[in-house]
This record gives C-alpha cells, structure tokens and sequence, in this order.
C-alpha cells in the first residue's frame, strides 16, 4: 500500500542487562517483574523454565548477561565461569550489598551491647526504690523484685531531700491558690472549709446535695465536703500511699490556667516531668 512504512524494532541486550539490575537493585522492584522482563527476552530455546529462571537469576548476579541486538540477530546470553566473570558496579553487586548489610547489622548488634551495658552498670547507681520508675520509662518490663508501685511513690517522696516552695499534699482552688494540707486530713480540712465561707443557707444546701444527690465519687479516697469542692473546680493534691501526690479534679472540668501553671511548677520542683507536661495534656 503506498505511504506504508514498515519499522523495525531491536533490543539492545547491554541494555535490558543494565535495565534489569536497576530496576532489581536501585528502583526496588517487585523479584517477578524483574524476571518478567528478563524471560520475555529469553523465548525461543528448548530449555525448561527452572533452567530459564536460573539463567535470568545469573543475569542479576553478574553471572551472565545479554549482548548484541535482535536487529543484527546478534541477541544473545553470555555466561562466565568464575575466571572469565567480569567486575560488575557495586550497586548491582549483590553478595556487596549483602556483606554491607552483615557489617551494618554487626555494628548495630554492637552498639546495642554498649548501650545495654552502660544500662546496667547506670541500674547499679540507682535507688531500688526508683528501678521500676527507670524500667517503666525505658519500656521495660516491671520487676517484682523492686516492690509495689505504692512503697515505690511512698520511697521516692522520702528519699526527696531537695526544699520545695510548697508542701506535697493540699488542695488546690479554681484561682491557683494552694492551701497546703497534712496528709490523711484531707476530708476534715474540706468540711472546715465550707463551715468558714458557706453562709447557713449554703451549708444546708450543700448538705443536701452531698447526702441526697448521688455525687459522684471523684476517687477512692474522696467524700462528703471533699465531693462537693471537687464537683466545684477543686483539685486534691494527696496520694494513698504517701508518694508523690496525684490530682484529683471533676472529671468533667478542665483545669483552669492558673491551675495548669501551680501543676506544672509543682512537678517540674519534684523532677516530675512527665506529670508536669501530662498537666497541658488532659483530655476529658
């Protein structure tokens, strides 16, 4: 027919050689696709597949390769043996790239066992009533041999020689005025309170509500006056166990500001940081 023209393709085999140890070592493609393109380039012999696939597999490790072009009916496979085999570029070497990946896991494996090693000699150094505070921030497992988290909180507070510009346990009002409170009085120091800036109309109402209302309990340890401060925006500094104190607040406020700022101080004093940063943290 006129004006038909007739092309002709040829595949270059230096260059599927090269195309295929990038796509397989530099690019990071799929093992199948790689051997896709290499037995597509590999038909018309009377070799079985599992020989195919082996002399595909030695085009990838340097063992073979292809050369000239279909156009010339030059295309074809050179193999080596292990005297004839050329040097091929280390990105495509992959018993080099094998060998790197050994050295990097040994070095990783070795700074592992330092790190491991000043661990433990860092434990020795430790009080044994802070081990499982250490074991619990480095996301190990706790060791019953160091006790309870209670005597752990009750050993840290005792152990605190450092002056704080507050004591540990009291409450602590709306406005981030902290009123400190020996511990265990925590419930007397609460009814004292409403005795002193509740008029006799506030203290049988509160009263109702405490004895009437079902309030919730705000923790195990709070009641009566207690509730009723708590429900109202107070936070209750105390711990059970003596330790470092947690707060207690209405699990349905948020701290105030001027509240968030005594918090964070407190802790950061007590070289809690991790309370003091779960302080701007809280979520209801």
């Amino acid at each position: 027919m006129e004006g038909t023209r007739k092309l002709r393709y040829s595949i270059e085999g230096e260059f599927i050689t090269q195309l295929a140890r990038e796509w397989m070592f530099c690019e990071g493609r799929e093992f199948e696709t790689v051997m896709d393109l290499l037995l597509s380039c590999m038909g018309g012999t009377e070799m079985s597949e599992k020989e195919l696939r082996r002399r595909a597999e030695d085009v990838l490790i340097g063992r073979a390769e292809f050369s000239g072009n279909t156009a010339k009916e030059t295309f074809c496979m050179t193999t080596y043996d292990a005297n004839e085999q050329p040097d091929i570029p280390e990105q495509f070497n992959i018993f080099c790239r094998y060998s790197e990946e050994i050295r990097k896991r040994k070095e990783a494996e070795k700074e592992k066992e330092m790190y491991m090693e000043w661990y433990e000699v860092a434990m020795e150094y430790v009080p044994e009533s802070l081990k499982n505070e250490v074991r619990r921030e480095t996301g190990q497992p706790i060791d019953s041999r160091y006790g309870s988290d209670l005597l752990d909180g009750f050993m840290g507070r005792m152990l605190d020689e450092e002056k704080h510009s507050t004591e540990d346990y009291g409450w602590l009002a709306p406005d981030g005025t902290f009123y400190e409170v020996e511990w265990g009085n925590h419930q007397e120091w609460a009814n004292n309170y409403l005795k002193e800036h509740l008029s006799e109309e506030e203290q049988k109402a509160a009263l109702i509500e405490i004895n009437v209302s079902g309030m919730t309990k705000s923790g195990t340890d709070i009641m009566g006056a207690a509730d009723y401060l708590v429900r109202r925006g107070w936070v209750l500094l105390h711990n059970p166990s003596q330790g470092i104190a947690i707060p207690t607040k209405n699990p349905l406020k948020r701290y105030t500001k001027a509240q968030k700022e005594f918090l964070y101080d407190y802790y950061m004093e007590r070289g809690k940081e991790k309370e003091a940063n779960a302080v701007y943290e809280e979520e209801y």
